[in-house]
C-alpha cells in the first residue's frame, strides 16, 4: 500500500473512532458512569484523534511522522479494547481473546512507533519520502 491510501484509511478510521466514542458519551446513559467504561472511551476518542492527525499535513506530523502518530492511535485503540468487557460478566474466555487481538493491534502500533514499521512493512517507513 502506498502512503496516502495508508493515511486515508487512517482518517476514515480515526472519524470513526471520533465519532463512536461521541456518540456513546452523548447517547450513552451514564454508561460513562463506570471508571472502566470512561477510560475505554477517552481511549478511543484519543485513538481516533491521533487517526486523524495521521491523515492531516500539519505541524505536528512535520514533527513526528504521520505514521508514528497512526503508531500511537492503533496502541491506544488496543489498550481499549479489552476495557468493554472487563466485568461484564461475559466470561473469562471472551476478555481473554480481546485482550489477545487488542496485544496484536498495539504491538502493531508499537512498530509503527518506534521501529517504523519495520517488522509489519516490507521495508522500514520513513525512507524515500514515506
Amino acid at each position: 500500500m502506498n502512503e496516502r491510501l495508508n493515511r486515508r484509511i487512517s482518517a476514515v478510521v480515526g472519524v470513526f473512532l471520533v465519532l463512536a466514542a461521541g456518540a456513546i458519551v452523548v447517547l450513552g446513559g451514564g454508561l460513562v458512569e463506570t471508571a472502566v467504561l470512561l477510560v475505554q472511551v477517552t481511549l478511543m476518542g484519543v485513538a481516533g484523534v491521533c487517526d486523524i492527525v495521521a491523515a492531516t499535513d500539519t505541524r505536528l506530523t512535520a514533527r513526528w511522522a504521520w505514521y508514528r502518530w497512526n503508531g500511537l492511535g492503533n496502541i491506544l485503540l488496543g489498550l481499549s479494547l479489552p476495557l468493554g468487557f472487563v466485568g461484564s460478566g461475559t466470561g473469562l474466555l471472551f476478555v481473554v481473546v480481546v485482550s489477545i487481538g487488542g496485544l496484536s493491534l498495539g504491538l502493531m502500533g508499537i512498530d509503527m512507533l518506534v521501529y517504523h514499521g519495520t517488522y509489519t512493512r516490507d521495508e522500514r517507513l520513513g525512507r524515500n519520502g514515506t
